[in-house]
């Protein structure tokens, strides 16, 4: 009898001829297998990982041009519509709003600390007062109105851009499926006929409504349904057996949790942001739509790697150490992210020079330079000076700029939205504390009872900073920068194997071939070896220190990033220069990507299947985490002791706090008169408070020290002990060779 069946691929049902039926797994929306496929399942698939970065942007615009040759419209066009226009709208309105919170805030410093030596005022603060000078408050109402046109033009951009991008996805994705089914019809062996065309038009009525969830803004995709679907055989590679799905290491099992219990069970769908998971999926699916050498390409500029690669191959054999040679035999794509980053550190000095923001000027340039020095000097030992013939410059470039933009990008967003769960859970077992704790304290007398409320739950601060320290920022980087490394595909992380199919037969190109296709050789190149063949091969050792110097240079891409956004989150320029003196001394973020290459070689290149993500990334969580944890632990330890000093009523010490704090805060703004108004004493902070806070910040200090040296020595010993294994490994592999 003729029944239904699904490919391979799950595409499209066809027409065979069965006896028996089988169960199998029907994935919606014309996908070949689960459009959430977790990013656990296969520590080798790095194109999940690049579906994540911009929203899939980079990762869509590969699969289109793979599959209909379209090229994206320019970089300096997108980056002028989708970046340069939402963000001049967002800091503009920054900007206006700034404006109006320093106009407020100067009114009533003037009010509060007179020129003329009356008062202090402190009643000035937080007053209707400042409503009382009309020409003031014509000045905050207009830059309101300023503040409302800008708000509104932002949002309505940013979701005009959105829905315009929705659009795009679901009209490719259409392309997609149609492409899919093509070839099955033609691997299939059946001609087109009335039958089948009602088929196909039946399949495209019925994902229709799927796909546009899957590839829309926001939306839910409802989960794959189990049903009988006859089948000669099963042979969909895509559907894991129940022990195969429910295997893995922490890792998996706590996202298999996650997911099922918020997805699977609450409300059985999936939630879906800005067609990642769709994006994801259509990469699987475009490697079986197109040749195998054709997926060789770079992203954004779409270079073939056997252009560029032989070239870098041909300095490392020969041990060519200059550095013009290096940069030649670079990339497109990492030629134009030098030329965008000099364009734009040269616009930003050109801005400083203007003195348009008083907040950035010249010297706050000047600390922009010292912080990418920061990250460029610690490089130059671990790449240049070190291991220049391990990995390409061109790698390095690549890592870099990830970690820089997608690594810390990815980590903005998830730390919000861990940190909204880290919250609510610590704010709900505040309240149940306080149900159980009030009956046992005496609220008569505010000045005992909110300081013994405060000591007697201090364990819930420490459990704040905690979650905060290991979950928040240690687990969300960690994996962030370990993201940012793997989807960074080169010529470099592909085995031997398609490495020299991939050159097989193909000629020399230079690397520096403008676009009119000119073959101008480098001189610096030597020419005997420009047409020779050669067999690509590296020792494991050689691999293992590429892998280190990959993922520390995403590391140190992303502590670049992260190092600016911390250092200008103050005006005030010497807190901004011993912030990132602070951040300077320990470069921890480096040292725990280190940490997770050992295991990353341990996975990759001595074949320990046992060595899941989790078992990589836990040396660096406990690193990271500590580290946090005794630097922010600190602070709650001193509050508290201090409990009794938020209740301190009218007293002078509080009085004299108060004083302090606003004055610190007007004298930022330049708006008091530093001859007149002077900080006055230590109020409620006596000497020997002082030295014991001192102390507890020394301790602190010393721990996250400590757990920073233990993790160096954990390092050399393990790189010591690895190198000796791959040694031994590749010593037995060329034994078995001969």
């Amino acid at each position: 009898r003729i029944v239904l069946r699904y490919d391979y691929n799950n595409i499209i049902p066809v027409m065979s001829h069965i006896d028996a039926p089988s169960p199998t797994k029907r994935y919606r929306g014309g996908f070949s297998s689960s459009i959430c496929a977790s990013l656990f399942e296969d520590p080798h698939r790095r194109k999940d990982c690049c579906s994540l970065a911009c929203c899939g942007v980079l990762a869509g615009d590969r699969s289109r041009y793979l599959l209909t040759n379209q090229l994206p419209p320019p970089l300096w066009r997108r980056l002028l519509v989708y970046i340069a226009l939402p963000a001049g709208l967002y800091v503009a309105d920054r900007i206006v709003m700034r404006n109006i919170r320093e106009e407020v805030i100067v009114e009533e410093c003037h009010d509060a600390f007179p020129d003329d030596g009356s008062g202090p005022f402190l009643g000035a603060f937080n007053s209707s007062k400042i409503h009382d000078d009309q020409s003031l408050y014509q000045d905050v109402e207009n830059a309101s109105i300023a503040h409302v046109v800008l708000s509104f033009s932002f949002y309505l951009v940013t979701l005009f851009l959105l829905i315009r991008a929705a659009a795009n996805r679901f009209k490719f994705r259409n392309q997609v499926i149609a492409h899919l089914k093509q070839k099955s019809l033609e691997e299939s062996g059946l001609n087109e006929s009335d039958d089948i065309h009602t088929i196909i038009e039946a399949n495209a009525l019925l994902h229709k409504n799927d796909t546009r969830q899957a590839t829309k803004i926001c939306g839910f995709y409802r989960s794959p349904d189990d049903i009988i679907n006859h089948s000669v055989q099963s042979d969909d590679d895509n559907i894991l057996s129940t022990d195969e799905q429910n295997s893995g290491d922490l890792c998996t099992c706590l996202w298999s949790a996650l997911s099922k219990m918020f997805c699977g069970i609450c409300c059985g769908c999936w939630c879906q942001c800005f067609g990642m998971c769709a994006t994801a999926q259509e990469e699987r699916e475009i490697a079986a739509l197109v040749p195998q050498e054709k997926l060789l390409i770079d992203y954004i500029t779409f270079q073939p790697y056997k252009e560029y690669f032989h070239s870098q191959h041909l300095l490392r054999t020969e041990k060519n150490g200059n550095l013009i040679a290096h940069i030649r035999a670079l990339s497109a794509l990492s030629s134009q992210l030098m030329k965008m980053s000099i364009i734009f550190l040269a616009a930003l000095t050109l801005y400083a020079c203007t003195n348009i923001d008083h907040h950035f000027t010249l010297p706050n340039m000047v600390l922009v330079f010292a912080t990418l020095f920061q990250s460029f000097f610690i490089l130059y030992f671990v790449h240049w000076n070190w291991h220049r013939f391990d990995l390409s410059l061109d790698t390095v470039i690549k890592c870099f700029a990830s970690g820089f933009v997608f690594s810390t990008s990815t980590a903005i967003v998830v730390e919000i939205l861990v940190s909204f769960v880290v919250y609510f859970v610590t704010g709900l077992l505040g309240v149940i504390a306080l149900v159980f704790e009030v009956g046992n304290l005496d609220m008569s007398d505010p000045q005992t009872f909110i300081p013994a409320l405060i000591r007697e739950n201090a364990w819930l601060g420490v459990l704040a900073m905690f979650l905060n320290a290991f979950v928040v920022a240690a687990t969300t980087e960690e994996l962030s920068k370990y993201f940012g490394w793997f989807m960074v595909e080169t010529p470099e992380s592909l085995d031997e194997k398609d490495l020299n199919d991939m050159m097989e037969g193909a000629d020399y190109i230079p690397s520096d071939m403008d676009q009119t296709g000119s073959t101008e050789v480098d001189p610096l190149i030597s020419p005997n070896s420009r047409h020779s063949t050669v067999l690509y091969q590296r020792g494991l050792n050689s691999k293992g220190v590429g892998i280190t110097v990959g993922m520390v240079s995403t590391a140190l891409g992303f502590s670049c990033c992260e190092n600016l956004k911390y250092v200008f989150s103050s005006t005030d320029l010497s807190t901004e220069l011993i912030t990132l003196l602070a951040r300077s001394i320990f470069p921890v973020h480096a040292l725990a990507a280190a940490l997770q290459s050992i295991r990353v070689c341990q996975r990759d290149l001595e074949g320990d299947t046992n060595m899941g993500l989790g078992r990589v990334l836990i040396p660096a969580l406990l690193l990271h985490g500590c580290f946090d944890f005794f630097l922010m632990v600190a602070p709650v330890i001193i509050s508290v002791r201090h409990a009794g000093d938020i209740v301190g009523g009218g007293d002078d010490s509080t009085y004299i706090d108060r004083y302090n704090t606003y004055l610190g805060a007007c004298d930022t703004y330049n708006a008091v008169d530093d001859g007149i108004w002077k900080p006055k004493g230590k109020g409620n902070r006596n000497e020997n408070v002082d030295e014991v806070d001192t102390m507890i910040s020394g301790i602190s200090f010393g721990l996250s020290t400590l757990s920073v040296i233990i993790g160096c020595i954990y390092y050399f010993v393990q790189s010591r002990k690895q190198k000796q294994r791959l040694d031994l490994l590749e010593s037995d592999n060329r034994s078995n060779i001969i």
